[in-house]
């Protein structure tokens, strides 16, 4: 290619523009003198002050003052929500105890027990009212003379008898007792009268 054609190639590129120049010749086809010579002619040499070279970069946009697209910002995340905790359903058909009822562990309500004391000429019971059903009597003479007791219920029945004790004896029976007052007494002779006898109210 002669210089004519050089010269015609260069006054093209200078009439499109510094860039449009540019991209309409292909850099393949150009010696490096060509393109240098180009350059010099359509972007004028860069200010020596830095506020005149940033306007010239932004009006030249030659690939030699080193413009670049811009960064995209990063894309913004959200943070995944919390975790809920659910508790647990409450369990139907629990076993309760009502208030007021001691239960051993493992075992049904314990039997009530009811201690009658005898001493000359009384009884004393440890409680006075009881639950219907299986009670425990336990007699015990603290008395000098011997002593018996006997469990009268309210229709006239005898629910529970025990033999003389002499001082100082200790024992106990099991009985089944119903809704109703029982009578608690020395069958002695004039034992009862004298005062050996107690109410139990059965509930």
């Amino acid at each position: 290619m002669g210089p004519a054609a050089w010269r015609l190639l260069t006054v093209t590129a200078l009439a499109a523009g510094c860039s449009g120049g540019l991209a309409a010749i292909s850099p393949a086809a150009m010696p490096h003198t060509a393109t240098v010579r180009h350059h010099k002619a359509a972007c004028p040499p860069r200010p020596r002050s830095a506020r005149r070279r940033a306007r010239h970069a932004a009006a030249c946009r030659h690939p030699r003052h080193g413009l670049t697209a811009p960064m995209p910002a990063p894309a913004p995340t959200t943070a995944p929500p919390p975790a809920t905790t659910i508790p647990p359903p409450a369990t139907a058909g629990a076993p309760t105890t009502p208030p007021g009822v001691e239960t051993p562990a493992g075992g049904p309500p314990a039997v009530p027990r009811v201690q009658v004391t005898a001493v000359e000429f009384s009884f004393t019971l440890s409680r006075t009212t009881v639950p219907a059903g299986k009670v425990i009597l336990e007699f015990v003479d603290k008395g000098q003379d011997e002593h018996n007791l006997n469990a009268l219920g309210p229709e006239g029945e005898l629910a529970g008898t025990f033999a003389n004790e002499k001082s100082g004896g200790v024992a106990d029976q099991a009985v089944v007792l119903k809704k109703g007052s029982f009578t608690l007494f020395c069958s002695l002779p004039e034992h009862e009268q004298k005062g050996m006898k107690a109410t139990l109210l059965v509930q």
